[in-house]
């Protein structure tokens, strides 16, 4: 185990290293205008990060990515059992749902900004839309890749509606919700930024776009490599919900 673990930081250590060697290679052929090396980066991201000038951008980002994307959780794992349970629902909801999946809610900025102007509202619409079609689908998908025989116990025991949810379906799921979980957050932290670039005031889609006309690229990939950190922290959050909430499955199978 020791060894494992040591294995992999040495690895991460490693890709750092040549991560940074190519990233300094490359920049030594442009114009630190255009394309700055790791020392100019990490001086910009000091200052950033000692003024505070970042963190404003930062806390407003997260806002709405979190917002946004726990309305997208609750809506999308809601409609998601209720279609998967009821045939009726499903007959309705399923092809309005399955119409309007394949458009990215990067499209639907302009509408956003139509309907709720540039600011938080048309950033929470955006974000609610990329975390809602991957968590529904991975709910509907688990509800009905229920077993038979789970199926038969419910009409066995003559459960209701409610019972069955609580006792079946929703621990039978919880796999499913939790992968969803991950895909919504990913998508929401990447439309976030998209959505703050072309209709916010603030936050890091913002901040980039500013430093961008100024032709700051320090502080750009500087906001970069913050958005690519806090993502990575997000990951790994649902990664230890979904540790907690699935614990009971490596005891059922003896690991």
């Amino acid at each position: 185990m020791v060894e494992k673990h040591l294995l992999k930081w040495m690895g991460a250590v490693f890709a750092a290293i040549l991560f940074i060697s190519i990233w300094a290679t490359f920049a030594m052929l442009f114009n630190s205008f255009i394309f700055p090396g790791p020392l100019e980066v990490f001086e910009s991201l000091i200052t950033l990060i000692f003024t505070g000038e970042i963190f404003p951008h930062i806390l407003a980002t997260l806002n709405r990515a979190i917002i946004g994307f726990l309305l997208g959780l609750i809506l999308g794992s809601t409609l998601g059992y209720l279609t998967g349970m009821n045939k009726y629902i499903d007959a309705v909801l399923k092809p309005i749902i399955e119409l309007l999946r394949p458009i990215p809610p990067i499209a639907w900025i302009p509408l956003a900004i139509l309907w709720f102007g540039i600011g938080d509202a048309s950033a929470f619409f955006i974000i609610f839309l990329a975390s809602f079609f991957p968590v529904f689908t991975s709910v509907y998908f688990g509800v009905t890749s229920l077993p038979i025989v789970c199926e038969r116990v419910s009409k066995n025991y003559s459960l209701t509606f409610s019972q069955k949810f609580v006792h079946i379906v929703f621990p039978f799921s919880v796999p499913y919700l939790i992968n969803g979980c991950k895909t919504a957050i990913g998508w929401a932290w990447m439309c976030v930024i998209a959505a703050e670039i072309i209709a916010s005031s603030q936050g890091l889609g913002y901040f980039i776009e500013i430093n961008r006309f100024s032709l700051n690229t320090s502080s750009v990939i500087s906001a970069m490599l913050i958005i690519g950190v806090i993502g990575l922290i997000l990951q790994k959050v649902i990664q230890v919900i979904e540790t907690k909430l699935t614990s009971w499955r490596s005891v059922s199978h003896g690991e």
